[in-house]
C-alpha cells in the first residue's frame, strides 16, 4: 500500500518539464561564431600517439591571445644534450651586449640550465664588481598555452627581444612555443643521429628519404600559422660543436653530415647557419654565467685571445636579428 502511494506522489510531484531554453538561446544568438578547431571529414584521421597534437589545435590556442612586441626566439630540438642552453644563453648575451632589453624564459622547469647560468651571472657580477649586461629571466613552471602567453606578456613588455629555452622533448607547451616564435632556432650536433630527428637518410647511400618526426612538426605548425593569417616562422639550423681546426680541415664524418644537412634544408625548410666550435672555455665560463664578450670587462681575463666572439657574432648575423650597422663588436 506504501509502495503504490509512493509511485503515485512521485508521478505527481517530479513530473518532467519542458525545458527552458530562452537563456541558452540568447547566449547562442548573441555570441560570435567560434571558429572549428576540427579537420574536415575527409582529412585523414590522425595519429596523435605518433604525430602529436594538431596544428590546428595549437595554433587556436594562441592565436587570440594577447603578446609583446618583442621578437620571440625559440631554441628548440626534440633531442636533449644538443647545446640549446648554451645557445640560447650566449644569445641573449650578445644581444644584451648590443644594448637591446632581453627576457629569457626557463622552459624546462627541471633542469633550468639557462636560468642557473644567468643567476650564477648575477652572482659573478656581484663578486667582482663589475657591470655585466644581463637579461631579465624567470623560469616557466606551468603547462598551459594560455599562461605561456600571459608569462611573455609580464616578463616581455618593455623587452625587444624574448628567447625560450625549450625542454628536450615533444609536448604541448614545447610546440606552442614554437608556434609562438618569430625566429626558431635549433642546435644540432654533427651526427647522423641527431640528424635522424630532421629527416630520414639511406644508412648506406645517405640518399635523403623525406624529412622526419621534427621538421614535420615544425612545418605543420609554420603552415598553420601562415592559413591562419599568422605571421611565418624563420628556421634556422645551427650546426654545434664543430671539431677540427682551420689546419686539419673538416673530418670526413663532418663532410658527409654537411652535404646531407645541405641536401635536407630545403625539402625541410629550414636556413644552416653557421656553427659553433667544441671549445673548453665554453664550458668553464658557462658555469660563472660569463661569455666570451665579457672578457675584456673582468680584468682577470681581459688579456685572454680567443676566436669565440667572431663565432658568435656569425651566429645573430645568421639569425638576421641586428642591422648591417649593429653588429657586435669583436674583442681584438
Amino acid at each position: 500500500m506504501f509502495k503504490r502511494f509512493a509511485t503515485a506522489t512521485a508521478s505527481r510531484l517530479w513530473k518532467p518539464r519542458e525545458a527552458d531554453n530562452r537563456f541558452t538561446d540568447t547566449l547562442t544568438k548573441n555570441s560570435p561564431p567560434r571558429m572549428a578547431i576540427t579537420p574536415k571529414a575527409d582529412t585523414p584521421r590522425r595519429d596523435v600517439a605518433n604525430e602529436g597534437e594538431h596544428p590546428l589545435v595549437v595554433v587556436h590556442d594562441i592565436i587570440g591571445r594577447s603578446r609583446p612586441k618583442a621578437r620571440i626566439i625559440a631554441v628548440a630540438n626534440e633531442k636533449g644534450g644538443v647545446g640549446k642552453s648554451t645557445l640560447a644563453f650566449h644569445t641573449a648575451i650578445a644581444l644584451c651586449d648590443a644594448g637591446y632589453k632581453v627576457a629569457v624564459l626557463d622552459l624546462d622547469p627541471r633542469q633550468q640550465s639557462v636560468a642557473r647560468t644567468l643567476a650564477f651571472r648575477e652572482a659573478t657580477a656581484k663578486r667582482l664588481s663589475i657591470n655585466l649586461p644581463s637579461p631579465t629571466h624567470t623560469v616557466f613552471r606551468h603547462s598551459s598555452g594560455a599562461m605561456l602567453c600571459q608569462e611573455l606578456v609580464r616578463i616581455g613588455w618593455q623587452a625587444d627581444y624574448i628567447l625560450l629555452d625549450v625542454a628536450g622533448s615533444d609536448s604541448p607547451l614545447a610546440r606552442r612555443a614554437i608556434a609562438l616564435a618569430d625566429t626558431l632556432l635549433t642546435p644540432i650536433n654533427a651526427s647522423f643521429v641527431d640528424l635522424d630527428l630532421l629527416g630520414r637518410f639511406n644508412p648506406t647511400t645517405h640518399e635523403l628519404l623525406g624529412p622526419a618526426f621534427f621538421a614535420r612538426m615544425v612545418n605543420e605548425i609554420r603552415d598553420e600559422k601562415v592559413r591562419r593569417g599568422m605571421n611565418g616562422t624563420d628556421w634556422i639550423v645551427v650546426p654545434n660543436r664543430l671539431r677540427g681546426g682551420a689546419a686539419k680541415g673538416p673530418s670526413v664524418n663532418q663532410q658527409r653530415f654537411d652535404a646531407a644537412l645541405a641536401h635536407l634544408a630545403p625539402v625541410a625548410g629550414f636556413r644552416i647557419g653557421r656553427g659553433m666550435s667544441e671549445r673548453v672555455a665554453y664550458r668553464e665560463l658557462f658555469l660563472l654565467g660569463l661569455t666570451h664578450l665579457d672578457l675584456p670587462r673582468v680584468p682577470q681575463l681581459a688579456d685572454m685571445n680567443s676566436a669565440a666572439p667572431q663565432e658568435i657574432a656569425n651566429l645573430l648575423e645568421d639569425l638576421a636579428l641586428l642591422p648591417v650597422q649593429e653588429k657586435i663588436a669583436v674583442p681584438a
